[in-house]
């Protein structure tokens, strides 16, 4: 294994990388290449310092629980910095590619990891999640790649202010993005893209506060799910708009995680106070046993201990050749409105217009 080599100067393009995600002043420069480790690089680090991955293969899960790190990749190909299962087992037992842990502190307490950063990554094959923040703040994935992880590409738990920005998430289990359990979430998703995925290429539960624009979700069971399940908080207050999500028509069968899925473009099952504006949302048709389809659903959740969907806007989306029609309501809930949509069908009728 070759040594870490520590240096003071900061690469351009690890300057560019903090540049665009954090005001904090430069730190120092820690060079990992083929055969090294990147944990070992991440446990020198020091708040503000940049772990630039140079290009190859690590067959290793890292765990990160200091603030202030920038993890740089070489590139999200298999060209680039490519990290896969090891036998070294950091993060959620081998599980998990990335992931951003509490920190110990003093008297056996935990306080969140604040302001980590990672970038240019293909993050592959493992069993749970190729990325993962757990009760942290500000975290961003910028520029990665997360392929064939068994339940989810990239998610984050119990955080704060994570952002999710142009990383592909394909082939995942269950979720390829996913927002889970996070009361104040202030979420921001942007520029992703969602394909081959299992059930969801897009899923928000129980939490609130988020953005998700300029997305694409393409051949998912269903393209982008918010979801309340009872659990404080709810979902609400998500804004999703100009996001293209096409031909999510893949089956997929039921779970211990919930019924048959497939042909569902956009789907809000107990959401409250959430915007779907400006959307495409086309060719969203079922292609086995499914529970529900169609192209943009607004729907109870009580089924899955949640509530009724409430104050939700439908406006200014373009939804066509979705079946079995383009927009479905149940009626259910209070306050929930659809202006302007261009669509060619709509459960009940009078919602395209």
């Amino acid at each position: 294994m070759r040594l870490v080599h520590r240096s003071l100067a900061v690469g351009i393009a690890a300057a560019g990388i903090l540049a665009a995600t954090s005001g904090s002043a430069l730190g120092a420069t820690i060079d990992v290449f083929d055969g090294g480790s990147i944990q070992a690089a991440v446990n020198s680090a020091n708040p503000g310092d940049v772990i630039v991955v140079h290009p190859g293969v690590y067959q290793q899960s890292v765990a990160i629980r200091k603030d202030d790190l920038t993890l740089l990749g070489a590139g999200a190909s298999k060209a680039g910095s490519v990290i896969e299962p090891g036998r070294k087992h950091r993060c959620g037992h081998g599980g998990i590619g990335i992931c951003i842990l509490p920190q110990r502190t003093g008297g056996g307490h935990k306080a969140p990891t604040h302001d980590t950063r990672i970038s240019g990554f293909l993050v592959r094959g493992f069993k749970d999640f190729g990325g993962g923040a757990f009760g942290a703040v500000k975290t961003v994935f910028r520029d990665n790649k997360f392929v064939n992880n068994g339940a989810y590409g990239v998610t984050a738990f119990h955080s704060h202010k994570t952002k999710f920005l142009n990383n592909v998430a394909k082939g995942a289990g269950e979720a390829g993005f996913y927002i889970g359990d996070s009361t104040t979430a202030k979420a921001v998703l942007r520029g992703n893209r969602a394909r081959h995925n299992g059930q969801f290429g897009y899923l928000f539960r129980d939490s609130a506060h988020g953005i998700a624009a300029h997305n694409r979700a393409v051949r998912n069971c269903l393209g982008i799910g918010v979801l309340d399940t009872g659990q404080p908080g709810g979902a609400r207050k998500w804004t999703l708009t100009k996001n293209r999500v096409l031909r999510n028509k893949r089956s997929c069968p039921a779970s211990d995680e919930g019924g048959a899925t497939s042909g569902v473009g956009i789907a809000l099952a107990g959401a409250r106070h959430t915007r779907v504006q400006r959307n495409v949302v086309t060719g969203n048709r079922p292609s086995g046993p499914t529970d529900f389809s169609g192209g943009i659903l607004l729907v109870s959740a009580k089924p899955f201990g949640g509530s009724n969907e409430a104050h939700n806007r439908i406006a200014g989306n373009r939804a066509f050749r979705n079946k079995p029609d383009d927009i479905l309501w149940d009626g259910k809930g209070k306050g929930n409105k659809f202006r302007h949509n261009r669509c060619g069908s709509s459960q009940p009728g009078g919602l395209c217009h």
